[in-house]
């Protein structure tokens, strides 16, 4: 094949140095005088000048690839020339007269501008430092535009609009690059963004030549045919839809200032250059070999996957979970939805590909609610799709949350490659039948389906239903508390997991009995990894209350505190799950030996544990139930205390049977047969199940037993049970938090008829009537404030937490944090520098480590979305942490629970976590950042502060979907701020604490901006304003949806004590008022009220003349630290009262009498008072039997 430019390119240098100008000019000129026989014009002139770019290029540029990737053009060009030029002699005519040869001149000139951008492009030091080389550039592109303009008149008739359209492009370029010089000499773009736009420029000549040569290529092989140009442009657009990617990423402006984009882009450039060399060898060599058009664009769509392959980066490799499929599809959806409604900047080149993935994820959602439908075990066709759903949705959300984050190049690639892979798999969904033939559909009478707008409102299930007639084995140990020796003594109760120690225990610790026995009382569990600090904290929390003090103190100070709280009280310290004798001798020290008949009652898994502590002693063993008490058990769980159908009788005793007799797969096994339809059939499938899983072990049969449960579990409820299994770190979970992080992982759904947080609070009660979670406290409402796993069930959930790539829970075990120092303080100070840093892979990660340890490790989460953090110590740290490191590190979560770690300050960065829906942290906070208000979509908000009030910054009305909001001490919004006047509301929020206002209208101003909520805990302070309305209790009944109010007052008594509360309100809190009972009024004529505190002399005076058709409806009263002498009542005044505690009351002379007829009284707390008004609560007890009484009183001894 004739190529011209061979000489030219290899001609010899005998000196072996490069040529100067002149003799690069002369080599060209030669080269055009034999190609032209001397002719001079248009075509002499115009390859002289790209030749001589060329050679420029050749000889000063270090990247020779760049300018090698031209030689293909080039010399096919010039094979058209002398084409041309013979053509032209043997016809008599000037090479320069023909419209041919004023095409092939118009792309000469797009030729020699792409190779001048070239030139520009990787010589950025001569432009930066010689004015004189960008003067010439530009001169250069005038007369390209100058020539195209002459050149373009003269094309032929199908060619004019091309030409048109070309001259039209390359001014326009001409215009960009103008520009361009001009900021870069004025120093208002830098070089990287410089040599990036440049770039961008030559990707847009490069695509602008192959729409063209693809366009002509059609255009000859279609003919007039309508259909095939049709189709063959739809196809055009397609091969330039994948090419324009790369000038729309590099035209973000997150993009040009970055020096690895064009690092990254530059085998793209010799890449785009191939394309171009492919066209024009096929032009050579069309007279020997036949391409048709549809054979070209596949080779080159071939070259380019092979390409792109080999430049793109790997998606990382990232542990998704493989749990909560449907409900996270349907999540991410409207995820999405609300993503293209807000529509930020940061997703504008993606918004089409986004728009055409929550489409498909729509699609795919409802497919995965009918696959939900069958029974797909032994279809694995629907097995495998629903993976590759899944596992491509979690794909497709790591790619568009760092597009909007934090965008890099390969982000967009990832996210076609995803979009193309979600389009055949929806296509593969769409062709299946989802019919009886395909899979076992599920009788809806079998397994009932519960609707998120039906679940049970009402129902929890108590404590004490779990286990049933073990009157003998509780009467033994109560008998062992309070009928033994007069020294200390450690009473054991022993037995392996699932048997109901923990049950049993609690049984006997809130036994009548063992409450009048004992003066203190306090529980703490222990387990197998236990720390003394917290068992400490556990106990005094049990006996003196929670506060910061104690959080503040030293170990030694601790034990001391706690030593000083027991002595001289008959106490019961329940140890509950004791894995070794270390954790109780660790404790001796805090617990005085009065010979008063105080009690260690411990639970263990292992005998000579027990015997370890105490061998004097001999533990009691819980022994397995026996057939006939599993059967009981089972009937009374199943049918809440009705008797079972006789149908029913045979297969349900062979169910209990094969429980091997543990009262914890019992209540799971009841908790199946409960949603299940009560025939023999049904219950005869569950028996099936559980006999082709006997094994002889009980505990292996145990947890056979809970696999079965949770594979009954629906499909809403398993990411929530799997989600306590992390947060039960040996304590309880608060219930409060545990919803606000379902919220906050997506796992709520959203209903019309309920908001979050009910709904959220109905799948908790759910789990506990399904006997998988225990309640371990209850609010004063009677709702669950606290809850908790039982030992076997949380190894259980851990387990699969772990099998489904749910969380990663990262301990002092696991490496590289098992080679850390155990010490805070005796290790070397370089020790943490010789360590990599640590990387996860994990979706979420929960952290349980000593605080210095997991900081020091750098650790770092590319597609991480929930970071919890569990300090493995409560100690106050040497200094506080800065957490900044971790912001950039982690820049996808969604959940960070920072509320364990003492920082130094709130880090400006927390702006940069713009997907964060939870966000929780701790240490000595004073101030939150104004970056704050970037986090449009968070939900929750908790700061756990050390010191004082927080100002809120004006930014915090952006927080539209802000829902919690609780920071401690206290915080305060600034009044004077203009941004907060005039800001919307927030009108999700439905939690609030603790905001410190002034009396008066400045209260009920801010307050008005929260319009929905349900919850608030506020301090009022004395208002310094003159005004007529300083120092008056704020107006509140605008709140029409607050149920729960708690109120701090600071200052002098309120001037005007009138109450003006919402007629919502449920319940209520006072404190500090200092206000007569004269007031209570008010307060008791809310007619939804059903509980009231009142606290620190919320109100004075030594009488309470209680009024008639007042608190009718309340169940809930405690007074607390009140200088109360008389108390005027009769049951008519509290005729639904179940609970009363009277704490610290010491001069109230007693209870009314007539609380004796209240029916509806369960309770009675007598707390630090005085003995008349303990006499006369064992009076009221006494008179009806069925009163329970509670008495303690820090003076009392043996």
């Amino acid at each position: 094949m004739f190529c011209p430019l061979v000489g030219l390119q290899n001609r010899p240098d005998p000196s072996g140095k490069r040529n100067n100008k002149d003799e690069e000019m002369d080599v060209v000129m030669q080269f055009c005088n034999y190609l032209f026989n001397s002719e001079r014009g248009d075509f002499r002139k115009e390859v002289a000048s790209l030749l001589t770019l060329f050679v420029d290029a050749t000889t000063k540029l270090k990247d020779k690839d760049a300018v090698k990737s031209f030689f293909p053009e080039i010399n096919a060009m010039l094979v058209e020339i002398a084409s041309l030029f013979e053509v032209n002699c043997r016809k008599g005519h000037k090479l320069d007269d023909s419209p041919q040869c004023s095409e092939l001149l118009t792309r000469i000139c797009l030729l020699r501008a792409e190779l001048s951008l070239m030139a520009q492009i990787h010589n950025m030091s001569e432009i930066s430092s010689n004015s004189s080389s960008s003067s010439s550039m530009l001169s250069d592109w005038k007369d390209i535009s100058r020539n195209l303009s002459i050149y373009s008149k003269n094309l032929p008739l199908e060619k004019i609009e091309g030409g048109e359209k070309m001259l039209a492009f390359t001014e326009s370029l001409f215009q960009e690059v103008e520009s361009l010089h001009q900021s870069f000499r004025d120093k208002k773009i830098n070089g990287c963004v410089m040599k990036n736009s440049l770039l961008l420029l030559f990707f847009k000549i490069v695509i602008f030549k192959e729409e063209s040569f693809l366009t002509d290529l059609l255009l000859l092989e279609s003919g007039n045919d309508a259909t095939s140009m049709a189709s063959g442009k739809d196809r055009i657009a397609l091969h330039l839809q994948k090419l324009e990617y790369f000038p729309l990423i590099l035209s973000d402006e997150r993009m040009k200032n970055t020096e690895d984009i064009f690092r990254a882009f530059k085998p793209i450039e010799v890449f785009f250059r191939s394309l171009t060399s492919l066209n024009y060898s096929f032009l050579i060599a069309q007279d020997e070999m036949i391409l048709s058009f549809s054979e070209l664009l596949d080779k080159m769509n071939q070259l380019m996957k092979a390409k792109l392959k080999k430049i793109i980066p790997q998606f990382p490799l990232f542990a998704f979970p493989t749990t909560f499929r449907l409900n996270f599809v349907d999540s991410l959806s409207r995820n999405l939805v609300e993503l293209l409604k807000y529509d930020p900047v940061s997703i504008a080149l993606a918004k089409h590909h986004i728009e055409e993935i929550q489409r498909h994820l729509q699609s795919l959602s409802s497919f995965l609610v009918d696959v939900s439908k069958l029974q797909i075990e032994e279809d694995q066709e629907l097995k495998d799709i629903g993976k590759q759903i899944i596992h491509l949705a979690y794909k497709a959300e790591y790619v568009i949350d760092s597009i909007e984050v934090d965008a890099q190049w390969q982000d967009f690639f990832w996210l076609n490659d995803v979009l193309g892979e979600l389009r055949l798999v929806n296509e593969k969904a769409c062709g299946i039948q989802l019919t009886i033939r395909d899979a076992k559909v599920l009788d809806p009478k079998n397994v009932t389906q519960v609707s998120h707008d039906t679940f049970p409102r009402h129902g929890t299930p108590a404590i004490d239903e779990i286990v049933v007639d073990l009157r003998d084995q509780e009467e033994m140990i109560i008998d062992m508390l309070t009928l033994g020796p007069e020294r200390l003594d450690i009473v054991s109760i022993v037995g392996m997991p699932g048997l109901g120690k923990t049950t049993l225990a609690m049984k006997v610790y809130n036994s009548k009995s063992v409450m009048y026995c004992f003066h203190q009382r306090a529980w703490c569990t222990v387990s197998h990894a236990y720390e003394k600090r917290r068992l400490l904290i556990e106990i005094l929390t049990g006996v003196h209350g929670l506060t910061d003090e104690i959080h503040q103190m030293t170990d030694d100070a601790l034990e001391g505190k706690l030593k000083e709280a027991l002595l001289r009280n008959r106490y019961l310290i329940v140890m509950d799950d004791v894995w070794d004798a270390g954790a109780v001798n660790d404790l001796k020290k805090a617990f005085p030996n009065d010979s008063n008949g105080s009690r260690i009652l411990l639970t263990s898994r292992h005998r000579s544990v027990a015997l370890e502590i105490e061998p004097d002693s001999v533990p009691h063993s819980l022994r397995q139930f026996s057939e006939e008490e599993s059967w009981k058990l089972l009937e009374k769980k199943v049918f809440k205390g009705e008797s079972c159908p006789n149908e029913l009788v045979a297969v349900g005793k062979e169910i209990a049977r094969q429980c091997r007799g543990l009262p914890l797969a019992i209540v799971a096994v009841a908790g199946i047969l409960k949603m299940t339809e009560k025939s023999r059939n049904s219950w005869k499938k569950i028996a099936n199940s559980l006999s082709s899983q006997v094994l002889n072990d009980p505990e292996a049969q145990g947890q056979s037993v809970l696999e079965l449960s949770y594979q009954y579990l629906p499909e809403y409820l398993k990411p929530c049970f799997l989600y306590m299994g992390v947060l039960d770190k040996d304590k309880d979970i608060l219930v409060s938090k545990l919803i606000q992080l379902w919220l906050a992982e997506g796992l709520i759904p959203k209903t019309q008829t309920k908001s979050f947080e009910d709904l959220a609070e109905e799948f908790l009660v759910e789990l506990i009537d399904k006997s998988l979670v225990i309640i371990s406290r209850r609010r004063s409402n009677g709702k669950v404030k606290a809850c908790r796993l039982q030992s076997l069930m949380l190894d259980f959930c851990k387990s699969k937490t772990k099998d489904a790539n749910f969380f990663q829970l990262v301990t002092r075990c696991d490496d590289p944090y098992a080679s850390f120092p155990s010490s805070d303080y005796g290790f070397e100070f370089d020790f943490y520098h010789h360590l990599s840093p640590v990387s996860f892979a994990s979706y979420r990660l929960a952290v349980c480590l000593k605080q210095n340890h997991f900081l020091e490790s750098r650790p770092s989460g590319l597609g991480t979305r929930s970071l919890v953090f569990f300090a493995s110590t409560d100690s106050e740290t040497r200094w506080p942490y800065d957490i900044s490191f971790i912001l950039h590190n982690f820049k996808l979560l969604r959940v960070l629970d920072f509320e364990c770690i003492d920082v130094a300050s709130f880090p400006v960065e927390i702006g940069l976590l713009i997907q964060l829906r939870y966000l929780a942290v701790g240490g000595y906070v004073t101030s939150i950042p104004q970056s704050l208000g970037n986090l449009r979509k968070l939900e929750t908000l908790i700061v756990k502060g050390l010191r004082g009030k927080i100002i809120l910054p004006n930014t915090i009305w952006r927080l539209t979907s802000l829902r919690h909001l609780h920071v401690k001490i206290h915080v305060a919004v600034n009044l004077d701020d203009e941004e907060s006047e005039n800001s919307s509301v927030l009108e999700n929020l439905v939690s609030f604490s603790r905001l410190s206002l002034p009396c008066g209208q400045d209260a009920e101003r801010i307050l008005k901006r929260f319009p929905n909520l349900r919850k608030l805990s506020c301090i009022f302070f004395e208002s310094q304003d003159s005004s007529t309305t300083r120092n008056q209790f704020p107006m509140l009944d605008f709140l029409t949806h607050l149920e729960s109010l708690k109120i701090f007052y600071f200052g002098t008594p309120l001037k005007d004590g009138k109450f003006n509360l919402p007629s919502n309100l449920k319940k209520l809190t006072l404190s500090d008022f200092r206000l007569p009972w004269s007031h209570m009024s008010a307060i008791g004529r809310l007619p939804n009220l059903e509980v009231l505190k009142l606290q620190s002399g919320a109100f004075e005076g030594q009488i309470w003349e209680m009024k008639k058709e007042e608190f009718q409806r309340l169940k809930f009263l405690s007074l607390d630290t009140l200088d109360i002498v008389q108390w005027n009542a009769s049951c008519d005044h509290l005729p639904t009262l179940e609970r009363l505690i009277l704490q610290n009351c010491k001069d109230l002379e007693e209870i009314p009498a007539e609380f004796a007829n209240i029916y509806t009284l369960e309770m009675i707390e007598v707390h630090w008072c005085s003995e008349s008004a303990e006499e006369s609560a064992k009076k009221i007890v006494e008179e009806t039997g069925d009163i329970k009484v509670l008495i303690s009183c820090s003076n009392l001894s043996s």
